[in-house]
């Protein structure tokens, strides 16, 4: 056996292996390198000298608190530190605003030399705050990426906690209703309520500022605090920091992926933050007597002295059930809460005939309908005294309501229904609505 051409034959694969492993390396790294190219992002030169990445300023900032429709500015300030060229690199898909680099020269930055990173954003959206971040890519080896990141509080120039709508319910016919809600600024430092226009002169409304401890009471987030202690007990924190490891753990993220990943998300606290108010006001209003029979939707409209600020325009739903009980006889569908009577679908040839049934409470001269207003006009009614009924203290009457058959087809629904205004003798009871929802085919 010839061992000496064995042994050059041995020699001959490890080194054809070893060059082919090089090659394959090699082919990996420039294709990496080239993708990376061709994606905008900076590959670090294979040898020094380097540039070096230096941030002049913090590279997260807090803005304050802003409006919305208001655009925002600021202005990061980084240095290369380095020996050699520093380039860098704003990619449109790295940020969540408009992002632009200072001027830099061909080759990038220069040792020693200063430039800008500035974001654009502006608030579009009714948020409770803002948080935007922007990726600047070098060719600095120790420091590829860097995230800087602007945030802050949108406030509102007047607000209420409650909404701009209420529900009243029933009002009593025993004792005034009344209700109180809270207006206040989380823009302005102070302010004054300079009217109260009420929709209906059976609306009385009055208000009084607020001391500061009043309105950091009135306007608490009681669900926010509720979080807060709920992640700083034990057990929730022990669960946090279980599912983050876990998170990390399946995105195979060593610990400087970590500490990237906490400098582009460094807590959701901030997610929760909402702007403080500065000054309110509250609101107390009386729904007197004499609100009509029925389902009622009324305003109270805020005036302020708030430069640019239109006035708030609060709306409130109730109703009023008085001395009068109206009843459904079977098959018709009522909604004594609504004041609304649902006659469903029919033929408009054949037409459609709903009767209710009116308690009214006895005065001394006979009840009867004054006036009646009908939409459509179409509508017909016809109101007879049960003169067999023996209620103690009360009368019947039975409402007829006709639509007649042959009318063109016609659907009243949702914020287009028919309505019955009965004007009536009854001293507490001179207004009866009722809303009508059908569909004829």
């Amino acid at each position: 056996m010839n061992f000496r051409a064995i042994a050059i034959v041995v020699f001959l694969v490890i080194v054809s292996g070893g060059l082919m492993v090089h090659f394959r390396q090699q082919s990996i790294t420039d294709t990496k390198k080239a993708a990376a190219e061709a994606d905008g992002i900076p590959v670090p030169p294979k040898s020094g000298p380097y540039g070096k990445l230096v941030l002049v300023d913090e590279p997260l900032f807090d803005f304050g608190l802003m409006e919305q429709g208001q655009k925002g500015s600021h202005e990061f300030k980084i240095r290369n530190e380095g020996q050699g060229f520093l380039k860098l690199v704003a990619r449109k898909d790295d940020h969540t605003c408009q992002c632009t680099l200072g001027s830099l020269g061909t080759e990038g930055l220069k040792p020693g030399e200063e430039t800008i990173v500035t974001m654009n954003w502006d608030i579009q959206k009714p948020v409770t705050n803002f948080d935007h971040a922007a990726k600047i890519r070098t060719d600095d080896p120790e420091r590829p990426v860097t995230v800087f990141r602007v945030r802050g509080l949108v406030g509102r120039r007047l607000v209420s906690k409650s909404g701009n709508e209420m529900m009243i319910g029933m009002l009593s016919d025993t004792k005034l209703t009344e209700r109180t809600f809270v207006v206040h600024s989380e823009i302005v430092d102070a302010f004054e309520i300079s009217k109260l226009e009420p929709s209906t002169p059976l609306i009385e409304a009055t208000s009084r500022q607020l001391t500061a401890e009043e309105l950091k009471t009135a306007t608490r987030d009681e669900a926010a605090e509720f979080m807060e202690r709920a992640k700083s007990s034990p057990g929730m924190m022990h669960v946090q920091d279980t599912l983050k490891a876990q998170n990390q753990q399946a995105k195979g993220a060593g610990p400087l992926a970590q500490k990237q990943d906490h400098a582009e998300h460094p807590g959701d606290d901030f997610a929760s933050q909402k702007p403080a108010g500065k000054c309110g006001h509250e609101v107390k209003v009386v729904f007197k007597s004499g609100f009509p029979i029925g389902k009622f939707r009324e305003s109270l409209t805020i005036h302020t002295d708030i430069p640019d600020t239109p006035p708030m325009v609060f709306l409130f739903n109730g109703g009023r059930a008085g001395p009068v009980q109206i009843l459904s006889t079977p098959g018709i569908g009522w909604s004594p809460e609504d004041s609304l009577l649902r006659l469903g679908r029919f033929r408009a040839q054949e037409g459609k005939k709903a009767k209710l049934m009116f308690f009214i409470n006895k005065t001394e001269a006979p009840w009867e309908i004054t006036e009646a207003k009908l939409s459509p006009s179409f509508m017909k009614f016809q109101l007879t005294k049960d003169e067999n009924f023996k209620g103690a203290g009360r009368d019947r009457y039975d409402f007829l309501l006709e639509i007649p058959a042959g009318e063109a087809p016609l659907s009243l629904s949702g914020d287009s229904l028919g309505s019955i205004v009965l004007n009536t003798s009854h001293p507490e009871a001179k207004l009866i609505r009722i809303e009508v929802d059908f569909t004829s085919y």
